[in-house]
């Protein structure tokens, strides 16, 4: 057999089965997040079923935690929605990483493809992805991927829900872990680019925390240190081209 009849019967055997195989892995490392998030939504107010369909159509594991703690201390859909925003912006840049593999997608395909996709979904995809010939052997092994790590977080979280409903399971210092949960996301954004931001929507927090009622500094202090951001880059990126212009005159 030809190396070319190889390598078609290879890229055939890539297909919804395989990346559903693939997805094992990820189905290991959600099965106790899923569990532990369906108890705290139970503990926090929500029924096991209302924290499945949280996490069917939300699915995204660390803005459902926060989601639950801020529903619990009576936070507004409006700071729910923005925070969890903010949250998953990076999940933007994650779809762009992925559209090169499917150049003829459709956009029920993209709706599709961009629902399953999350921190570990992505990561395994590329890395799975780039060894799949023919884009519609692609689009299978995706959706297998998505599927698996789909079906099983929303699985067991309604699984959890129902522990937490019928077992007294406690979680002590989960405050904290939240806290943690917060510090760590914001450390793994951080880089020399945009850490004057983030200490700018910091010192704005306290401030306008002072002045204004309510949680809705937040929103106000983000959205102002993000345009000051932007306003200081473009401005530093236009002074930067002036400089290279008269060098180069």
């Amino acid at each position: 057999m030809s190396n070319k009849e190889n390598e078609f019967n290879h890229s055939i055997d890539k297909g919804f089965l395989y990346g559903l195989s693939q997805s094992l892995t990820i189905a290991i490392g959600y099965a106790p997040v899923a569990i532990t998030f369906g108890i705290l939504a139970t503990q926090f107010g929500l029924t096991f079923w209302e924290a499945g369909l949280m996490s069917f159509f939300v699915y995204a594991g660390a803005s459902q935690f926060i989601a639950i703690e801020m529903i619990h201390q009576g936070a507004t859909p409006l700071m729910i929605g923005v925070t969890t925003l903010i949250v998953n912006i990076r999940h933007f840049l994650m779809s762009l990483s992925v559209v090169p593999f499917f150049p003829e997608r459709s956009l029920l395909w993209s709706l599709g493809l961009a629902q399953g996709l999350t921190d570990e979904s992505f990561v395994l995809n590329t890395k799975v992805l780039k060894d799949v010939e023919g884009e519609e052997n692609r689009r299978r092994v995706m959706l297998g991927i998505n599927s698996g790590a789909f079906v099983t977080w929303v699985s067991l979280t309604i699984l959890g829900g129902l522990i937490g409903k019928w077992l007294p399971v406690q979680f002590s210092g989960f405050q904290f872990a939240l806290l943690a949960l917060f510090i760590i996301l914001t450390t793994m954004s951080l880089s020399r680019k945009n850490y004057m931001t983030y200490l700018i929507a910091a010192v704005l927090a306290v401030v306008l925390k002072l002045l204004i009622p309510g949680k809705i500094y937040l929103i106000i202090s983000v959205i102002l240190a993000a345009g000051i951001g932007a306003w200081w880059r473009v401005r530093k990126g236009s002074h930067r081209v002036g400089l290279n212009s008269q060098k180069s005159s």
